[in-house]
């Protein structure tokens, strides 16, 4: 863990190498943007492995109105719920399908990190059209 750390130290310092670096106004701007954009994928892969898929939320904060895993500082269990951002761009953790009135704040429940559910279950379709490697037969 600590040569992951090592390695996102010198990607940050390059991208900020990379970002302060005058690239020209022709293709080469283009190169250098593109190769400064990389870095930050690569930072957010090595981070995201890091913490086991975990998103603190000093670092970022979920896409509007998904659901998503979250974790809690004061709390044990994990949840899913959402964020939703207000008009004003504040917002806030909502447990599940939870009205607007019941926040994650308003049950004291303080979200520390999140992290994106995983895609549901589908069962493997074979290539003779069955389900899990099983043949379709003509009763049901």
């Amino acid at each position: 863990m600590q040569e992951l750390k090592k390695i996102l130290e010198e990607i940050r310092v390059k991208s900020i190498e990379l970002k302060n670096k005058h690239w020209g106004d022709d293709e080469r701007h283009l190169t250098g943007k593109g190769i400064e954009a990389m870095c930050v994928q690569v930072e957010q892969i090595i981070r995201k492995h890091m913490n086991d898929g975990w998103i603190p939320v000093e670092e970022r904060l979920p896409e509007d109105d998904k659901y998503i895993l979250l974790s809690f500082s004061n709390f044990s269990l994990l949840i899913v719920g959402r964020y939703e951002r207000d008009e004003d761009g504040s917002g806030a953790f909502y447990l599940g399908d939870c009205d607007e009135q019941d926040t994650c704040i308003a049950n004291d429940l303080y979200v520390n990190a999140w992290q994106p559910l995983p895609e549901p279950y589908r069962p493997e379709r074979s290539e003779e059209g069955g389900i899990d490697g099983k043949q379709k037969t003509g009763s049901n």
